[in-house]
């Protein structure tokens, strides 16, 4: 699996405020994922997972909207952890535990848990030739989506680069686990598949990019 590449700390956030992080209820490391994993299997409720969780949008939106479910979500960004972490306590929410985990640092302590739904919205397209080679979606990543999905899980993907696109499509094609219920490239999907309309997405509208948003199934 590829390293993290990135800042993982934004230049405006003070370093002191990521500690506040570790004591958070609903954070979790390597460490105290244990106690969260036995929670989650004690509780037989369907576990969710979003990939990059940016400023937790669409995490905050699908947690409210399907409160009987639990939501795990891992960005290794802080300031995003620590913006979430604000809306959590504002909003007194309980299903959601995240982590600034990379997703090869994740699969480690994941363990047998399987995931209902996975996100993924607008992952770092790396447009540069020289950079493709970090960017998240590969045939190995396939691999792995399947090692924590069970059959009827569902893969939801969304970008604006139209090679990243390509790439997606041609990642998931060569394996068979997933299969592709749905290619759609309109600004209104997020609207019909009940996804939050992300920084992201507002960005890509603005600027009349297409949205490509890719359903799998396993």
């Amino acid at each position: 699996m590829l390293p993290f590449y990135g800042r993982r700390l934004s230049r405006k956030t003070k370093r002191f405020n990521s500690f506040d992080l570790e004591n958070f209820d609903f954070f979790f490391n390597e460490i105290n994922f244990s106690d969260i994993k036995k929670k989650l299997i004690k509780s037989c409720q369907n576990v969710n997972l979003e990939i990059g969780f940016g400023r937790g949008e669409n995490l905050i939106f699908q947690s409210q909207n399907t409160k009987k479910d639990i939501f795990l979500a891992i960005d290794p960004f802080i300031s995003g952890g620590l913006k979430l972490k604000k809306k959590i306590e504002i909003l007194k929410i309980s299903n959601i535990f995240f982590s600034n985990a990379t997703f090869s640092q994740f699969l480690e302590i994941v363990g047998d848990i399987n995931f209902k739904k996975i996100f993924i919205l607008f992952p770092d397209p790396w447009p540069k030739k020289k950079h493709k080679k970090r960017r998240l979606i590969n045939e190995e990543f396939v691999k792995n989506l399947d090692k924590i999905t069970l059959k009827y899980s569902e893969i939801l993907i969304a970008t604006d680069d139209e090679d990243y696109s390509n790439q997606i499509l041609k990642s998931f094609s060569e394996q068979n686990f997933f299969k592709l219920l749905s290619m759609t490239s309109d600004n209104q999907i997020f609207e019909d598949y009940k996804i939050y309309p992300t920084k992201y997405f507002r960005k890509a509208k603005r600027e009349n990019r297409r949205i490509n948003l890719f359903i799998y199934q396993k």
